[in-house]
């Protein structure tokens, strides 16, 4: 007889537990302070056998908060009379959340059971959190001060590549609207925290030469099933979120100027990176991307980086969790430091390398979602400063 925990039926225990913990992190780190209906449904889904049933059926790497989250959120927008989506503004609910969320979300997912079974075994996680490009500006900034004149900008894990667009958004950081795109319908915003000075927070971009973005499966903005999926991502409370991605999706398709290939970053990066037209450096931005990624393909994904790098200059600029970064390789390891337990959050910051040289600098801690920005004091900063400020931001 087998021993408790062993072979399949162990196999599956051990997943169980898991997809539980994973849930309640999801709740603590992601959704408090931003969604409640989220908060409420993560930490229902924990305790739901049958929930978590739903997400076994499905492969490992499918079994994630965001994912089934927005299959729902996809399914309800056809639906916006029924019970559950009465607690979700993005679809005209005013019902706050009480003690009937969790089980209309059950009734739900029961009730559709084969078709959120189909959207989790075929779609992939597809963001476009345009509150990042706060990152890549302060990162296009770093990189501008150290190489001036024009960049090419690369975005790897780029989905509808609409971070790509970055100049051609208005900027408000903390109360000030900063380095304005003249008559963009995008406004994006951020908070400031630590003290920061708000009309110094972002500089002007620099000239960019040409645009790419990388994903393993592009969103093809001309399909209004991709562009519903994409807005399946938006959080229940998130309304003014939606319209703001509509916004953008609307400027993306009407400039045509945003070009994403397929590609795997672990694998296709430097090729792609090799055949930009031109030699000035090449920004790459990514935001998160790691966190799809083990460790071995981590490495891969730098080891890529630094491959283009023998060719033309290569900025990487990340918004990551920092505990992710410091197993990349040993020098962001070494720039990670005390911060690298701060998972939670993501680190802001630039790798410039060209060859025989290398310099990582870490720009801020912020929230995942760029709600809010704390700069770095110093290129020293481990941010332990930060403690009552980013309480108070969630």
């Amino acid at each position: 007889m087998p021993a408790e925990g062993s072979g399949p039926a162990g196999s599956r225990d051990a997943e169980v537990v898991r997809l539980r913990r994973l849930f309640l992190f999801f709740a603590a780190t992601q959704c408090r302070g931003r969604s409640r209906v989220y908060e409420t449904l993560s930490e229902g889904v924990a305790g739901d056998g049958a929930l978590l049933d739903l997400l076994m059926s499905t492969p490992a790497q499918q079994r994630r908060p965001s994912l089934l989250f927005a299959a729902v959120n996809l399914l309800l927008a056809a639906r916006p009379g029924c019970a559950l989506a009465a607690y979700y503004p993005v679809h005209g609910g005013r019902r706050p959340v009480d003690d009937q969320l969790v089980p209309a979300f059950a009734a739900f997912c029961h009730t559709h059971r084969d078709e959120l079974s189909r959207l989790l075994l075929e779609s992939s996680t597809q963001t476009n959190e345009i509150r990042r490009c706060v990152a890549l500006r302060l990162g296009l900034d770093h990189v501008a001060a150290r190489w001036p004149g024009p960049l090419a900008l690369v975005e790897v894990g780029a989905s509808a590549g609409l971070n790509l667009l970055v100049d051609r958004y208005r900027y408000q950081v903390g109360g000030t609207e900063t380095s304005p795109a003249t008559g963009s319908t995008v406004l994006v915003s951020c908070r400031l925290v630590g003290g920061a000075d708000d009309g110094r927070a972002l500089g002007p971009v620099p000239e960019i030469t040409s645009r790419l973005g990388i994903d393993s499966r592009p969103v093809n903005l001309a399909d209004p099933a991709a562009r519903a999926w994409l807005e399946a991502f938006v959080w229940p409370e998130q309304a003014q979120d939606l319209t703001t991605l509509r916004a953008a999706v609307e400027l993306a398709t009407s400039a045509g100027a945003v070009t994403v290939v397929r590609g795997e970053a672990t694998a296709d990066t430097a090729r792609l990176l090799g055949e930009l037209p031109g030699r000035e450096p090449v920004v790459v931005f990514t935001a998160s991307l790691l966190s799809y990624l083990d460790t071995p393909a981590r490495t891969a994904f730098a080891s890529q980086l630094q491959e283009a790098a023998t060719r033309r200059p290569v900025a990487w600029v990340f918004a990551e969790a920092p505990g992710l970064l410091a197993t990349t390789d040993s020098g962001l390891a070494t720039m990670a430091g005390p911060v690298a337990s701060r998972n939670a959050l993501c680190l802001v910051g630039t790798s410039l390398r060209g060859r025989g040289s290398r310099a990582d600098t870490r720009l801020a801690l912020a929230d995942p979602y760029l709600r809010w920005l704390a700069p770095a004091r110093d290129e020293r900063d481990t941010f332990q400063w930060l403690a009552a400020d980013a309480a108070s931001a969630y």
